[in-house]
């Protein structure tokens, strides 16, 4: 028992002291990074175990200020360090992959990534990582293959930064949707509806159609076909679609919703304003939390010419469904035809902080501020997606048009 309590006390007497070296370490990275990549790579201390087990992200911190030499001593040591005492962890190959990289032997950090790979292979970040290596070394199909891996696991997922064409992001997309469907078999509808939808806006449809014609009869899969049908102005097999689910009572009222929802915008395209009008209300008594209901109210305001009511059921539709990008650039459009340039800039301006990576939006939002006035805003907006994306034409033609316009003035 002596022994024990003796082997114990030691324990967390080293425990004690790796934990305050750490802390130590920790407060260096913040004030005195070279610092902190000296004592990482000649501290004694540094290698007690108690330390190493906290240190799965030490050296991922700002060493930025360290020198060259003292931050690959530091990612040296330290990685050896990790293999030995976290064998089954990845951290100790990523730092040492760091170390290869930065030493310009692009394989090895390759081969240390695909090492740490096989400790952790639901990490996004480090299939990211290996895709920034391997695009290093020109191995492309297998750095996009990497970001597609990274896309299932993780969607929407951009760290580390990969710069891509838009061909080549499209390709990561469509293949990270195919392979979250493998990788989340109980999400399978969800997933292979985003990839049809994906492939029905690429042009193909057939292949869309395809997709989805194995889990034909659900819900969700017949109101998505409908709304292709209504997109193609075949509103008479969309209600054909539609209805069957609308009525149905052992689904959730949300699909149920929904479905009424389309049942209105169909009968209002096809002109039957009242049976939409009764549609949307069904929709709305059904489930009132849900954005459907409210953009159905709002497609039939505005046929009728009220904009303020439409815009009025916009918003609720936003409240509830915030981060909706497609929804803003709607609101937007409705607020300007209703002469609220502040709503339709409001609008534009949170679609683009929600998809600061879309230059489409960013060209709307530059348009609206041009139109109005706002140069001031125009010129910095344009700034900031130029930065971004720096070829894309649309942006680069409203360069040139403001520099027109300011110069008229």
């Amino acid at each position: 028992m002596v022994i024990a309590a003796s082997i114990a006390v030691f324990v967390a007497a080293v425990d004690s002291v790796g934990w305050q070296v750490r802390r130590t370490v920790v407060s260096r990275l913040e004030v005195n990074p070279e610092a902190a990549a000296v004592m990482l790579a000649n501290s004694p201390l540094v290698g007690l175990p108690s330390l190493i087990v906290r240190s799965r992200r030490l050296v991922t911190g700002d060493l930025a200020g360290a020198t060259e030499e003292s931050l690959l001593r530091a990612l040296t040591r330290v990685g050896h360090l990790q293999r030995l005492w976290l064998p089954a962890d990845a951290a100790g190959y990523v730092n040492l992959a760091r170390e290869d990289f930065l030493r310009e032997r692009a394989q090895e950090s390759v081969d240390a990534l695909g090492k740490a790979l096989v400790r952790d292979p639901t990490s996004a970040y480090l299939h990211r990582f290996l895709a920034l290596f391997l695009l290093s070394v020109g191995d492309r199909n297998a750095a996009l293959s990497r970001l597609s891996v990274a896309e299932a696991i993780a969607p929407g997922m951009r760290l580390p930064e990969v710069e891509l064409t838009a061909e080549d992001q499209r390709q990561v997309h469509l293949e990270g949707l195919r392979l979250r469907a493998e990788y989340y078999p109980r999400r399978r509808t969800e997933t292979s509806l985003a990839l049809a939808r994906e492939l029905q806006i690429g042009g193909d449809e057939a292949g869309a159609l395809s997709m989805l014609e194995e889990l034909r009869g659900r819900p969700a899969v017949e109101i998505e076909i409908a709304r292709w049908a209504i997109e193609a102005g075949e509103y008479l097999e969309a209600l054909e679609l539609l209805l069957p689910v609308a009525h149905r009572q052992a689904i959730p009222r949300a699909l149920r919703a929904r479905s009424w929802s389309m049942v209105a915008i169909a009968h209002d395209l096809d002109g039957n304003t009242e049976e939409a009008q009764s549609a949307a209300d069904n929709a709305l008594e059904l489930d009132p939390n849900s954005p459907a209901p409210y953009l159905a109210l709002a497609g039939l305001a505005q046929g009728r010419g009220d904009l303020e009511l439409a815009l009025d059921y916009l918003r609720r539709a936003w409240g509830m469904n915030p981060t909706d990008t497609h929804l803003l650039t709607r609101i937007a459009s409705v607020a300007e035809q209703a002469g609220r340039p502040e709503d339709a800039l409001l609008a534009l301006e949170r679609a683009v902080e929600i998809d600061s990576d879309s230059p489409q939006l960013a060209a709307r939002l530059i348009e609206l501020q041009l139109r109005t006035g706002r140069y001031a805003e125009a010129a910095l907006t344009l700034s900031e997606s130029l930065d971004r994306h720096p070829t894309e034409p649309g942006l680069l033609s409203l360069a040139d048009r403001l520099a027109r316009e300011v110069g008229i003035r």
